[in-house]
């Protein structure tokens, strides 16, 4: 039996739920394999926590009650936002982006052209001016040049 196929035996084997005939493969590889005999000593151990555990009993009409609710469609979520909130939160965070973008635009407006001429200067051309001509660099340039006077 493959680790994979034990996995997905063990519970029910620990609940009394495993057809007779898949409890001797399942107790043969336990003895043989170290990692699911740990799994399946540690699923006996939870088994044995939740059967040892104290009871308690719900109070009377309690079920009667849950579904009575769940019937009528009564069920109340905690978490309910009115719609007015969220639409609320929504303008919040467009105003917050737009003043993002106009403060960014302000704060940067004297310094954008000289950084805009800067970024052209790099993409330049005049960078392969002294390439020489049989290179790869030289070969661009007068490709490019070619271009530029038609």
């Amino acid at each position: 039996m493959k680790c994979s196929k034990a996995h997905k035996l063990i519970s029910p084997y620990i609940d009394g739920e495993l057809p007779e005939q898949d409890m001797k493969p399942l107790e043969d590889h336990v003895k043989v394999c170290h990692k699911c005999r740990v799994e399946f000593e540690e699923g006996k151990e939870l088994h044995n926590l939740f059967v040892s555990a104290n009871k308690f009993n719900a109070p009377y009409g309690f079920h009667t009650r849950v579904m009575a609710n769940i019937s009528s469609g009564k069920i109340r979520e905690s978490s309910q936002v009115p719609v007015f909130a969220k639409l609320a939160e929504g303008f919040v965070i467009i105003v917050v982006i737009a003043l993002g973008i106009l403060s960014g635009s302000f704060l940067t407006k004297g310094y954008m052209p000289d950084k805009a001429r800067d970024v052209m200067a790099s993409l330049s051309l005049d960078v392969f001016a002294t390439a020489p001509p049989g290179s790869l660099g030289g070969v661009y340039l007068a490709m490019t040049e070619v271009r530029n006077e038609k």
